[in-house]
């Protein structure tokens, strides 16, 4: 299986330094820092990375059904939302890990999910791309925004929305045209700075992403 990479100049021991308040946890695991070398580990699964959704309960989500598809993981989770009904929540996950000694460090994740639909009245919902959500260390000069290229080609841009303890968020909305670039490479490459100014390269791996959507996609059973 295909391993993910990281290339830059930073040394191992700036990486876990920078681990030190992160907590446990999926979202909680997120490294403050990559690291210049190859992972000694598969892409890693996640769990479900996306906030809740309008109206449902923080802390009501059960256990994921997990599929893998290669290097990518398509996970569902029925939450209870304010009103007690039950709304599933879906997404196609990665997280990018780098391997130091006996620890596992996710420093990017790629999460895609379905596009919430706005529900305005007389307006026919358009066929949005899926909503691109990634979570990448603190220590990221925020006004650089975070770049995913494939195949040496800027596929999008994205701009952080919010920073807490587990590191800072980006979303973008995919359109065919970048989901149609991101289709024609088997790896992708996020671009971020540092707050001192060294520059990071993530690569990770597309293998599976587009079983992985197609699953998403489908209509949900009745």
């Amino acid at each position: 299986m295909m391993r993910t990479h990281l290339k830059a100049g930073i040394s191992a021991m700036a990486l876990l330094s920078c681990m030190a308040f992160a907590p446990a946890g999926f979202a909680e695991d997120a490294a403050k820092a990559p690291v210049a070398a190859q992972t000694g580990s598969s892409p890693k699964q996640a769990a479900p990375m996306m906030p809740p959704q309008d109206g449902q309960a923080a802390g009501s989500q059960q256990q994921a059904n997990v599929t893998k598809f290669d290097d990518w993981y398509y996970r569902c989770v029925d939450g209870k939302a304010a009103d007690s009904a039950v709304k599933s929540s879906c997404e196609v996950a990665q997280i990018a890990t780098v391997k130091q000694g006996d620890q596992t460090v996710n420093v990017l994740t790629l999460a895609f999910a379905k596009a919430v639909d706005t529900g305005q009245k007389g307006v026919k919902p358009a066929a949005p791309g899926p909503l691109l959500t990634t979570l990448v260390p603190l220590n990221v000069y925020l006004p650089a925004g975070l770049s995913i290229d494939a195949g040496d080609k800027q596929v999008v841009q994205l701009a952080y929305r919010n920073c807490n303890q587990t590191g800072c968020w980006a979303q973008q909305e995919m359109t065919t045209k970048t989901l149609a670039t991101l289709q024609k490479s088997a790896d992708g490459v996020g671009h971020l700075q540092l707050m001192d100014g060294r520059k990071v390269n993530i690569k990770f791996s597309l293998k599976g992403l587009w079983p992985a959507l197609d699953a998403m996609n489908k209509p949900a059973a009745k």
